[in-house]
């Protein structure tokens, strides 16, 4: 539980005198007074440094000394509640609550010690019943109860708070960072960057800001403004190590490969964990066409990560662009052996195979890929023509029968019945039946059958129901 820190309101010297006191008493090993108030400071001043052995110990001194006193009873129900000790402090708190029934302190633990309970509907009760007694701490206890809320990721009910409190106190910026965190967590991504600017009006040089505005935009697909957002971060602070990361991910998104590579490489200059973007920056050199740089960072990755499929991918599939086949299936063949369920990894195999003329083999690891991924359209168009020039008495009507059986629910399976009713059995009214099942299961592979037969866009019953045509 996050605590409202009343001891800075003391006076600073009275409370760092107390501890003083205090510190010279166990060290004499000899008790001495100290009356409620001193106890509260002095506990508070041990909890803000997560020094629970001395706050524990003042608190039991001071109940000793002061066993009636309810304001010290709240303070060792909410140090039992973070010890989740939940029903002891329970019971102190229903027993104090009839008497310190205007301190909102004892709402805002009764509150938490609900919510570690999981009584969600009585801890927002509670917490509404604190901010009615609030008066001049209602700023301090609605922050403590949407940080709360949001520790305990109950998004909602913390939203709730914390349009309260940003409507009646727009300038607390601690208060914005919370809320455009719940926001955020409830999926409300443009309400969390419209706050993040609301922080950024205040102080446009806070590059906590404008690093998760940043993430948002990326999680938006608005991959520009995020690569924006990093810069605005980097030049607040030019050594924010993630943020050159995150920017080079942005832009490789957005397919500036050259400007994420430079990203990239700002962030290994700076950071020690930097095997990852290695990997990255060989994904953009083989982006680039830069196949030799590419090999040289994926090994990189290889020799600090020997059981990385993708690294051993990327030097197999770079080596196949440089047509250097035969060991960039040895590359392929060391990313299978460490995951043989990744699907691209069997593809990529299988074009290594046909290209040094075993396409036997190669319609094999075709066939282990569509297994993995089925809905892989351009991998069953591929594995037909194979099947259809390996083998002179393949039946097609066959083929297309099992794969339907075995995939019926397939977008793929249907585009691939289009091409093969329409291109090859001559059956037209099969063909439109399987294009608008195939439309409707998944219309963003219409692309690769309209490569395969681009003049079905030309008959007027096809046209018909092709989108944008």
């Amino acid at each position: 539980m996050k605590y409202m820190q009343d001891f800075l309101h003391a006076n600073h010297d009275d409370v760092v005198e107390a501890v003083k006191r205090f510190e010279r008493m166990i060290s004499k090993d000899k008790e001495v007074f100290f009356d409620v108030h001193q106890v509260e400071n002095i506990f508070d001043f041990y909890l803000e440094k997560s020094l629970l052995k001395q706050a524990e110990q003042i608190l039991q001194i001071g109940l000793r000394q002061h066993p009636q006193s309810t304001s010290l009873l709240v303070k060792k129900a909410g140090f039992l509640a973070d010890s989740n000790q939940l029903d002891d402090a329970l019971g102190i708190l229903l027993k104090v609550a009839p008497i310190e029934n205007t301190n909102p302190e004892v709402f805002i633990t009764l509150g938490w010690v609900m919510l570690q309970k999981d009584e969600i509907h009585s801890a927002v009760r509670y917490f509404n019943r604190a901010v009615d007694l609030a008066f001049d701490d209602e700023e301090d206890i609605l922050l403590e109860i949407a940080y709360n809320l949001n520790q305990s990721e109950v998004y909602i009910e913390a939203v709730k708070f914390l349009e309260i409190l940003s409507n009646k106190y727009p300038n607390n910026t601690n208060a914005l960072f919370e809320f455009a965190f719940a926001l955020e967590k409830i999926g409300e991504r443009q309400r969390s960057i419209n706050i993040y600017e609301r922080v950024l009006e205040l102080d446009p040089f806070s590059e906590n800001a404008w690093y998760n505005v940043g993430i948002l935009y990326n999680k938006e697909d608005r991959f520009i403004e995020a690569s924006q957002a990093y810069d605005f971060t980097i030049a607040i602070n030019p050594y924010h190590t993630e943020a050159y990361f995150n920017k080079g991910n942005s832009l490789a998104h957005k397919g500036c490969f050259a400007e994420a590579l430079e990203a990239y490489i700002y962030h290994v200059s700076l950071s020690r964990d930097v095997v990852l973007t290695y990997q990255y920056i060989a994904d953009c050199w083989e982006q680039l066409g830069n196949f030799d740089m590419a090999i040289r960072f994926y090994k990189l990755v290889t020799k600090e990560l020997p059981e990385s499929g993708d690294a051993w991918y990327g030097i197999g599939t770079a080596l196949m662009e440089k047509e250097d086949f035969k060991n960039g299936l040895q590359a392929i063949d060391q990313a299978i052996s460490i995951n043989p369920m990744n699907a691209d990894y069997w593809f990529a195999h299988a074009r290594g195979l046909f290209e040094l003329d075993q396409a036997d083999d190669a319609t094999r690891s075709l066939e282990n890929g569509l297994n993995i991924d089925p809905e892989e359209l351009s991998g069953w168009i591929e594995l037909l023509k194979l099947k259809m020039g390996l083998d002179k008495s393949f039946v097609l009507q066959e083929f297309l029968k099992e794969l339907q059986e075995q995939y019926s629910d397939v977008a793929a399976i249907h585009y691939l019945s289009v091409i093969i009713n329409y291109k090859y059995l001559n059956d037209n009214i099969s063909a439109f039946s399987e294009l608008k099942k195939a439309l409707n299961t998944d219309s963003s592979l219409l692309s690769y059958l309209l490569d395969e037969i681009p003049e079905i866009q030309k008959i007027p019953e096809f046209k018909s129901i092709l989108p944008n045509t």
